[in-house]
């Protein structure tokens, strides 16, 4: 995945960190301790990686938006907040956005 405003930022792929934090209704899943009722973060970070093979976003916050959208896709998603890292932007400064969402 290409991030990015510049020239050279364009091409190639870069570096990124990424936090996801979830909230939904996971009751089921304390009551059962049974993956079938709960978020199969797996699953999730396997969705994540194949959507974002190939893309590119100019910007961060465009992408959080995007990422935000994609996580709330699934059912027991109530809400997401996403914070990306792109640590080589400019180093040794750490460049971070965060944002969330909710259905």
């Amino acid at each position: 995945m290409a991030i990015g405003v510049y020239d050279y930022e364009k091409t190639g792929t870069q570096a990124l960190s990424l936090d996801l934090a979830v909230e939904g209704d996971f009751w089921a899943a304390s009551e059962s301790d049974r993956l079938e009722d709960a978020l199969d973060y797996a699953k999730l970070k396997t969705d994540v990686e194949a959507w974002l093979l190939g893309r590119r976003w100019t910007l961060l916050e465009a992408f959080a938006h995007e990422l935000c959208v994609r996580v709330l896709e699934y059912p027991t998603v109530e809400r997401v907040e996403v914070t990306v890292e792109k640590p080589a932007a400019l180093a040794p400064a750490l460049v971070s956005y965060t944002t969330s969402l909710s259905r």
